[in-house]
């Protein structure tokens, strides 16, 4: 039981930098430039529910990918940890994420009427990084505690969404554009260490195994 509360937070943490819903408040705005503020508190609440059941999926279901796959749970931690420490470095350097979302989908965004499912839940909220967090803190979870520790990791991050993007017009004006690229790199430093952990715990363990 005393590792479960280490890795509630490893987990949250680790979501909510991936996620990173401040970082993405001025695109939500900017893709419901003609919506009132009830239509988009109403569009927060459906892409909240839907980055829960997306992220909650894949972290239930994780094991059987890699059973199907025939890949190892060593194999995952240290992609994983790569695909997460491009993007932690990425977020440092304040660069346009292509690995969550493209411009083509932003693009498509705009055109769309509610955009809480696509391209708001995914993939801007919950895309490869975040599907891919998901797994490999799957791969880290040892026992029920654990896994009840996910998905409440999970639970508190979808809240967050609701909460933030409800709330985006007014973090935006807080924030202004300097904080938000403040609050970014400072994410993308912990994402990056999180990731490096990672990498370093599936090369340990396959050497543990492959003597």
């Amino acid at each position: 039981m005393s590792s479960v509360f280490p890795f509630f937070t490893t987990a949250f943490v680790s979501l909510f930098a991936i996620v990173d819903v401040i970082g993405n408040t001025p695109m939500f705005l900017s893709i419901t430039p003609h919506n009132t503020h009830a239509e988009r508190v109403q569009m927060a609440q459906k892409a909240a529910v839907a980055v829960f059941v997306i992220l909650t999926v894949f972290a239930f279901l994780g094991n059987r990918i890699f059973q199907f796959f025939g890949i190892t749970i060593d194999a995952f931690r240290i992609a994983g940890g790569l695909i997460l420490l491009k993007i932690g470095l990425d977020m440092v350097e304040a660069k346009n994420l292509r690995t969550r979302h493209t411009p083509e989908e932003d693009q498509e965004g705009l055109a769309r009427e509610d955009v809480a499912i696509i391209p708001l839940a995914m993939p801007m909220l919950s895309g490869p990084g975040a599907i891919s967090t998901v797994i490999v803190l799957t791969t880290q979870a040892t026992s029920a505690g654990m896994m009840g520790a996910l998905a409440a990791a999970i639970a508190a991050n979808a809240v967050l969404v609701y909460l933030i993007l409800r709330s985006s017009t007014q973090i935006v004006a807080l924030f202004k554009e300097i904080g938000m690229r403040i609050l970014t790199r400072t994410l993308g430093i912990i994402l990056a260490s999180i990731a490096t952990q990672f990498i370093l715990t599936g090369i340990r363990h396959y050497f543990a195994g492959n003597p």
